[in-house]
């Protein structure tokens, strides 16, 4: 094996020029073609690599950085590569392995910043936040930084949150995010604290050019040159921020349709639904009242819902702070969604969320957690330790209909229907009597491939909703 000095051996130019001219399919052949009669040619591999990773195949960039590594040990530069396409591939354990050779061998404030945000990702999150803030100990301007501080602070320290997004985003409110072979140059208007519709699967990176526009902090000097389609990230009603006059002005004098409007998304606040969704047949929507503080005692307010009940942060999703109420003496004051709990318990004992995502109307089963406990999240299920449930997941995606029954599934296509959303989802379960009963129904619900053997009969799911969404994406864009 060479040392860490060994120059590469010589590439045959037609592949190193490809690569440079931006013709990435052929620098890729061409580079294989090398390596065809020379499988120890690092510069080949090289190549392969770089035009693999502007093409946005992760998934093989990382196997070909890792030849390079191999090959041409002891580079920061090839290592950090091929630590961005891991993460690109949600590969985190071997991302942030590589970042901390990275690390080792030159500390700088991008190789802190990519592993604070890959721990992050693996919700390590006081030791993300030590390198985040190393890397901004050596460059305090580094945005990235910033963004992904400020999000691990918002819970914990809201004030230093609001700094790191002052600095992150004053300024610099759009993010370009190009694509090789871009298919169409999506605006995305997104808030710079939570609640955006998590759009990463959603948007594949090698046939999307992205243009991210932070609205709080939008600027006329800084908007974006254009787009061929523009869709609202703010989803969660309780978080969106308002469209600024800058927005609605730059949308307009281009007469560029928003999908997912900001009025459609305000109507998903959790007390609105049972209003929205009134007269469908076959669905229950349990009460639910908004109860501020600062506006009266919460007894009045839980006179509307009854115990027992459940009371909910605003603002939270994943069941974060969820709490079953039985009594009185058990409900704190403070600011909280009141919804009456509905023991939805099937007969066999076990409770069952499905998620359905609703794409331009269309319903596209997305997966079903089978629990015994009432706080239903697929991670926490044990679904892995039961191929039971996982068959009864199964038999879901590939025939909702005939699972649910005739009167839920209906009540599901009418509902997405009634939402108003481009893009959104619906947590719900079948009750005995074979109505749907709702859990909540809005924008920013997380769709992602799987890719472990054990649940990757959801891929195929998966790819419908993909596809249903770029189809909306190309007949938005043709409009």
């Amino acid at each position: 094996m060479p040392s860490s000095h060994t120059m590469p051996a010589p590439l045959a130019p037609d592949a190193l020029s490809l690569l440079e001219a931006g013709r990435l399919e052929e620098a890729a052949e061409a580079a294989e073609m090398t390596l065809a009669g020379d499988a120890a040619q690092q510069l080949a591999w090289l190549v392969l690599a770089r035009a693999r990773q502007a093409l946005g195949r992760f998934e093989d960039a990382a196997a070909a950085f890792a030849r390079v590594d191999a090959l041409w040990p002891g580079r920061a530069g090839i290592l950090a590569s091929e630590a961005l396409c891991l993460a690109e591939a949600d590969r985190l354990v071997e991302a942030q392995a590589c970042l901390r050779r990275v690390l080792a061998i030159a500390p700088g404030a991008a190789a802190h910043a990519n592993l604070g945000a890959v721990l992050a990702r693996l919700e390590r999150e006081d030791e993300a936040c030590v390198h985040l803030r190393a890397a901004l100990t050596l460059a305090p301007d580094l945005a990235a930084a910033h963004r992904n501080l400020a999000a691990l602070l918002a819970r914990t320290d809201p004030e230093a949150a609001r700094r790191h997004r002052d600095a992150a985003y004053r300024g610099r409110a759009v993010l370009v995010r190009e694509a090789a072979r871009a298919r169409r140059r999506v605006l995305v208007l997104a808030g710079s604290e939570a609640g955006n519709v998590p759009l990463r699967h959603l948007l594949p990176r090698d046939e999307n050019t992205l243009v991210e526009w932070y609205v709080e902090y939008a600027q006329a000097t800084d908007a974006p040159g254009g787009g061929d389609v523009a869709f609202n990230a703010m989803g969660d009603p309780d978080l969106a921020a308002e469209l600024p006059g800058t927005v609605r002005d730059w949308l307009a004098a281009r007469g560029m349709r928003l999908l997912n409007p900001p009025e459609a998304v305000a109507r998903t606040r959790r007390d609105r639904l049972p209003a929205l969704l009134a007269g469908i047949a076959g669905v229950l929507v349990p009460p639910v009242v908004r109860h501020c503080a600062a506006e009266g005692p919460v007894a009045e307010a839980v006179a509307r819902v009854g115990f027992p009940l459940l009371a909910r942060p605003f603002g939270a999703h994943g069941g974060e702070g969820v709490r079953r109420v039985e009594c009185a003496a058990a409900l704190a004051e403070g600011d909280a969604y009141l919804t009456s709990f509905v023991d939805y318990a099937s007969v066999d004992g076990w409770f069952r969320k499905y998620r359905a995502i609703l794409v331009a109307g269309t319903v596209y089963p997305y997966h079903l957690a089978i629990s015994r406990n009432w706080l239903v999240h697929h991670w926490t299920a044990g679904m892995a330790a039961d191929a039971a449930r996982r068959e009864e997941e199964r038999r879901f995606l590939a025939e909702p209909a005939a699972v649910l029954g005739q009167l839920a599934w209906r009540a599901l296509v009418a509902i997405g229907r009634r939402l108003g959303l481009d893009y959104g989802g619906i947590d719900f379960s079948v009750l005995a009597d074979g109505r749907l009963l709702v859990f909540e129904a809005n924008a920013p619900m997380l769709v992602h491939p799987e890719h472990g053997a054990m649940f990757s009969y959801r891929n195929e799911a998966v790819g419908r909703i993909q596809a249903g969404f770029g189809a909306m994406l190309e007949a938005a864009a043709r409009a």
